[in-house]
């Protein structure tokens, strides 16, 4: 849900409460590394909407898109990830249920 393509996260409040949602925080089409803000950001919005122990992180589509011709990088692909890892670490101080 990191591109307004994958559409909104409200759409998704009428999952069962007893689904857990992977909710998109990085764009795997566009070079520029989100910052570990702009992704807590991001999961944020989602915890308000589905509460931290629904939310799961992780990149639009998995990097796997364009699987056979990625347009980001390795480096890059690289560089989200660890992104992403120091925003759970930030949010794991202010949900202790962030898993």
């Amino acid at each position: 849900m990191a591109s307004s393509r994958a559409g909104e996260m409200e759409t998704l409040r009428k999952l069962p409460d007893d689904r857990r949602i992977g909710v998109g925080v990085v764009n795997q089409k566009l070079t520029h590394v989100e910052t570990p803000e702009e992704i807590i950001a991001r999961a944020e919005h989602a915890i308000a909407l589905f509460g931290a122990d629904r939310v799961l992180l992780h990149p639009d589509c998995g990097f796997a898109t364009f699987a056979d011709n990625p347009v980001s990088s390795a480096l890059v692909a690289e560089a989200k990830l660890a992104s992403i890892a120091t925003a759970v670490a930030a949010l794991r101080d202010r949900y202790p249920i962030v898993a």
